[in-house]
């Protein structure tokens, strides 16, 4: 099935003292490289961000006011997408690959999208395939003013995919150690 896919590169990484988190290498790659990899069966993808050098290619955008976090740089990307399914994918995860881009797809099936599931249990919004439509429809549906990733997807059947190697997210620098760790024992 085809999909668009929305990169969400943006974040100041406040925990990580200020550090571009797309820049962040990994393993050898940056942060952003290792998305664009993830996603690289996308008809387009969309980064939401400052404009980087990538080496695919992508389509720029940023969500208003630049910085404004997660769910205001999904509805940023959202705007461009054509496909029936999105990907949505914050950057800090690199360990996302493109099999598991295809769980998530194949997970979504004839509900309102599929998202990443850590070891606890908890929902990985930001990482996903969803139902253009449907994302659309709850975005409009929701108040502006109180607005989280979590209140977007609140009102969505959303399936949930396990896996503990591709939620890891890099949030603080023990996250960034953990994760280079892990890229040189693979």
């Amino acid at each position: 099935m085809s999909f668009d896919a929305v990169v969400l590169a943006g974040g100041d990484a406040r925990r990580l003292g200020g550090e571009d988190k797309a820049a962040i290498e990994v393993g050898g790659l940056s942060l952003l490289e290792r998305a664009l990899g993830a996603v690289r069966g996308a008809e387009q993808v969309i980064g939401v961000g400052p404009r980087r050098w990538t080496s695919a290619p992508v389509r720029w955008t940023s969500e208003i006011p630049a910085g404004g976090g997660p769910l205001r740089a999904t509805v940023a990307g959202l705007e461009l997408v054509t496909s029936e399914i999105v990907i949505v994918l914050a950057v800090d995860y690199p360990f996302l690959s493109p099999e598991v881009v295809a769980l998530l797809v194949r997970a979504a099936g004839g509900r309102d999208g599929a998202a990443l599931e850590d070891a606890a249990g908890a929902m990985h919004y930001v990482v996903g395939a969803y139902r253009t439509n449907a994302l659309r429809a709850a975005n409009a549906a929701q108040r502006k003013d109180d607005s989280s990733m979590r209140s977007l997807f609140a009102t969505l059947d959303v399936a949930a995919v396990h896996n503990e190697r591709a939620a890891l997210d890099i949030d603080t620098p023990e996250d960034l150690a953990r994760a280079r760790a892990y890229a040189s024992e693979v």
